[in-house]
């Protein structure tokens, strides 16, 4: 019978019994794989099925098992290459053992924001909730989060210990440290810093290579932060920093690829080159990275294994056990074309003439 909407009644367990003509106690065996099911009856129910459009009824299943079949995803952006990358990760965990994701998007700032989002996930019958907190938003939503909820984090805590969410993280700030003393090592004395659009977690890559600065005893120039994490606003970085410093720009790190891109994009039309004139070094491994021109020297940050150890460790959480320590995962400089030895024509003491 057609519901009010024009569609369809969805089929329940006993329309597939009635379909099948057994009862829906072999129904639910069926769906359980159980062995008390003799094969004809099976493939009778497995017919049935497919002719009615029936999947199951997760709803139902939990109620029986006690078992929550899904879990909860919340970030501020699913399109961005680490969000999207992390939410595959999450993904492709939570299929190896038949479980669905929810996806929940923050919806702008403040506490009301905070509270929504909590809402959303908190009225599923969820195993528990990662949160892909790379900014303010996702943080403030991290600690509204009730206790009875199994969470976990894809960062460590950074404003202190108000946190304490049990996490999986990226080792962002070494990968930094690396891209630093490599540009130092090819002998550039004036690097410049296209930061992140958020103060932190990810001003880790920030202060790596202010650490690294630190290291060699060469000078801080002043961080220029992005607008957003796209090429577009590398561009108006890029060509601030072109504009306002001159001939002293022998090397730029940019807090991601797309920035990166957008920085060589303003270093041609300012009539240079990459790397002769200007040395330039990403973050994450974006797949662009390998076919810009020149390919571009990064950081790469696994973000799909850091989607699917958070899941792992939230299916411990979820079954009672205790988190061990916090896993740490890598990052590694990938060194290609956009970086080599400065120009002796540039830089903060140029070659005389």
């Amino acid at each position: 019978m057609p519901r009010m909407n024009g569609f369809p009644a969805r089929p329940t367990l006993s329309d597939v019994a009635a379909r099948a003509g057994v009862s829906t106690v072999t129904v639910s065996r069926v769906i359980d794989d159980s062995p008390k099911v003799a094969s004809r009856t099976r493939a009778r129910v497995r017919a049935a099925m497919d002719e009615l459009g029936y999947f199951g009824n997760a709803a139902a299943t939990q109620l029986v098992s006690g078992k929550a079949q899904a879990v909860g995803v919340i970030a501020s952006d699913t399109a961005e290459y680490g969000y999207a990358s992390v939410i595959a990760g999450i993904e492709q965990a939570a299929r190896a053992l038949d479980m669905a994701v929810l996806i929940a998007v923050i919806e702008g700032d403040g506490e009301d924001s905070a509270r929504k989002t909590v809402a959303t996930v908190a009225a599923h019958a969820l195993a528990g909730v990662i949160v892909i907190d790379y900014d303010e938003p996702a943080h403030a939503v991290a600690r509204a989060l009730p206790s009875y909820l199994p969470s976990v984090s894809t960062t460590a805590p950074y404003h202190g210990p108000d946190l304490p969410l049990p996490h999986v993280m990226i080792n962002e700030y070494d990968g930094a440290v690396d891209a630093g003393r490599h540009l130092i090592a090819l002998g550039h004395r004036s690097i410049f810093i296209l930061g992140p659009p958020s103060s932190e977690p990810t001003r880790r890559r920030v202060r790596g290579i202010e650490d690294a600065l630190d290291e060699a005893h060469l000078p801080h120039y002043p961080v220029i932060r992005c607008a957003d994490w796209h090429p577009e606003a590398g561009h108006a970085a890029a060509a601030e920093v072109l504009t306002r410093y001159g001939n002293e720009v022998t090397a730029i790190a940019c807090a991601n690829d797309e920035i990166a891109l957008g920085a060589i994009r303003a270093i041609g039309e300012a009539g240079l080159t990459v790397p002769h004139d200007v040395s330039v070094v990403g973050c994450d491994d974006n797949p662009i990275a390998a076919y810009a021109l020149p390919a571009l020297t990064t950081i790469r940050q696994d973000f799909g294994r850091l989607g699917r150890q958070a899941f792992n460790l939230l299916v411990e959480l979820a079954a009672g056990r205790e988190a061990g320590p916090a896993e740490v995962i890598d990052a590694t400089l990938v060194i290609r074309e956009s970086t080599a030895a400065p120009n002796p024509r540039r830089g903060r003491w140029p070659a005389r003439a």
